[in-house]
């Protein structure tokens, strides 16, 4: 009689906890607002050798010498990540200034068409039931 009584308490409990966790889940789906506005944008530049520590702090500094580029810069072996006002500079044109500011051999990353033209973000697939799970619940609060 008593254990029946504690795997009654264990699975109460454990339905309780999953009920309060989709609780949590749909509430977050459904006060997740689309960006207006949203003019920070993320972009790339890659580099044809890695950057040494005094290189690597050299680009930062050119880079938010250039007006439009926000603090946070990233610098990776070769790579570096930055983040930008699209409304005031693009990447073209940060890229250009950058590369006037030294003698460097690099190329801007550009998006692949498709996934430039994708509407939801590329991890997400339209047909999966988390998209399908998450526009149900958006259209319901909406």
């Amino acid at each position: 009689m008593k254990i029946n009584q504690t795997v009654k308490k264990v699975v109460l409990s454990l339905l309780g906890i999953a009920l309060m966790l989709f609780g949590i889940l749909v509430y977050h789906i459904a006060s997740i607002k689309p960006v207006e506005n949203a003019n920070i944008q993320i972009s790339r530049i890659d580099f044809d050798k890695p950057f040494d520590s005094i290189s690597s702090i050299d680009i930062q500094k050119k880079l938010h010498e250039i007006k439009g580029v926000k603090s946070e810069i990233i610098v990776k072996r070769n790579v570096v990540v930055y983040f930008h006002d699209n409304n005031i500079a693009d990447s073209k044109k940060i890229y250009d200034e950058l590369m006037t500011k030294g003698n460097y051999k690099a190329e801007r990353f550009l998006l692949p068409a498709n996934l430039a033209q994708k509407q939801v973000c590329p991890v997400m697939k339209k047909d999966s039931y988390k998209y399908k799970f998450s526009q149900f619940i958006q259209g319901i609060f909406n």
